[in-house]
């Protein structure tokens, strides 16, 4: 049987020692920064560390461990971050690392569970994985700085420099691993046979079905709930009315696609017959209007609107995250995500966007600073992007959690209207 990298997990006795010996170094440098209040390095050295006792722990044995490979390069950042001439460039060396860390969990996904990833997936995967570690990293650090009185991160373009660099680097690795991955012929990036583990897949069923709608479980009746749909759509218009007499561009476009949005739901429930209930309706007008109505007013007077609309907004990317994923997994025989991971999968996938999200604005204002045109998105600063990663989190945590059951019905219509689209054939 050819060694590919997921095989590595059998316990070849070679790729323990070397693999673990990788995790020797980085411990020790971890340890020497934990000494010297090194908050970046620290943080990295335990993800790592962490991340390789996982196989370790898993199959009860040391001789399971990562890819030596893998081990090896993520020593690298840290060792350069400890010889960089300043803090900037340490910070930015130990970020573009989080790679390494996401490829070593993706492998660890397949080495240990029922997954099944597509290459392009995968691809996506370790990109998300290395984006989610970088801002847990940002959040971590931030939190550290307010609690000790410490500026590690010192402006909001210093952390977006980081951010970049992690989802960039995160982009690369997972090419080059696919790369290297075409290596082996006839072998998929899926499920390697490993002592303890069967080698089975199968496809989990939710039990939902009976699981009542979001619209039952609101404590008004239908027609109410019609009535405060309505009324909020006519508030979102009326904010565009505002934009255009008062020639606010920010405000046009924020309300125009805001209320475009909240049409959504109804448009594709009367086209395609998705069953979008009164209670998903709703969820998604509040969230949409609340947003318009920090666009054009409140988002520059209140910082705590955005800590009310975000965790909101983070909600219908966790719903959207959830249908994607489920989709894939019911139409591409390449694809499969266990339904236990399920749940973590939307957290990612709603930080991965979020932070792709605070680099578009990011490009955006520096595409303002450079043109003089308003934007109608910006940033305003350190506190407002670490804190928008923070809520955005929190709302794809409560989804993940306790919301999925609601968007089970839909989720079956939309995986049933790709089948009679045949999206997926070839």
């Amino acid at each position: 049987m050819s060694r590919t990298p997921t095989r590595a997990f059998h316990g070849e006795r070679s790729n323990a020692y070397l693999s673990w010996a990788a995790i020797a170094v980085v411990a020790i440098v971890g340890t020497g920064a934990a000494l010297e209040g090194r908050v970046h390095e620290l943080l990295f050295a335990v993800t790592v560390v962490t991340v390789a006792l996982v196989p370790a722990i898993e199959l009860g044995t040391t001789r399971a461990a990562l890819p030596w490979e893998v081990t090896t390069v993520a020593v690298v950042p840290l060792v350069a971050a400890v010889i960089a001439p300043d803090l900037p460039t340490r910070q930015l060396l130990l970020y573009a690392g989080a790679a390494t860390i996401a490829l070593a969990l993706t492998l660890e996904l397949h080495g240990l569970t029922e997954v099944r990833l597509e290459r392009w997936v995968a691809v996506a995967a370790v990109t998300m994985l290395s984006a989610s570690i970088a801002a847990t990293w940002a959040m971590v650090t931030w939190a550290q700085d307010l609690v000790a009185g410490t500026d590690v991160l010192e402006s909001n373009a210093e952390l977006m420099r980081l951010l970049i660099a992690a989802s960039v680097a995160g982009l690369v690795a997972g090419v080059c691993f696919d790369r290297y991955y075409r290596k082996f012929p006839g072998e998929e990036l899926v499920s390697a046979p490993v002592d303890g583990i069967e080698e089975q897949v199968f496809a989990v069923e939710a039990d939902l079905d009976d699981h009542p709608s979001l619209e039952e479980r609101l404590p008004v009746s239908g027609r109410v709930t019609r009535l405060a749909i309505l009324t909020l759509r006519l508030g979102i218009a009326a904010m565009l009315a505002y934009g255009l007499v008062a020639f606010d561009t920010g405000a046009i476009t924020n309300a125009a696609a805001m209320l475009a949005v909240s049409f959504l739901p109804t448009l594709l429930r009367r086209r395609y017959g998705l069953p979008f209930d009164g209670g998903l309706v709703l969820w998604i007008t509040v969230v949409v209007f609340l947003h318009a109505v920090g666009s054009v007013y409140v988002y520059e007077r209140s910082f705590w609107w955005h800590n009310l609309t975000h965790p909101l907004s983070a909600t219908l990317v966790a719903g959207t995250g959830y249908v994607v994923i489920r989709t894939l997994d019911e139409h591409r025989d390449e694809v499969h995500l266990p339904l236990e991971l399920v749940p973590g999968v939307v957290a990612v996938f709603v930080l991965s966007f979020g932070v792709f999200w605070d680099i578009g604005e990011f490009a955006l204002d520096a595409v303002a600073a450079g043109t003089g045109l308003e934007m109608p998105l910006s940033q305003y600063g350190l506190h407002d992007t670490i804190t928008d990663l923070l809520f955005n989190t929190l709302g794809g945590v409560v989804v993940a959690l306790w919301g999925l059951p609601y968007l089970t019905d839909l989720t079956d219509a939309v995986t049933d209207r790709v089948e009679d689209w045949r999206v997926f054939d070839g």
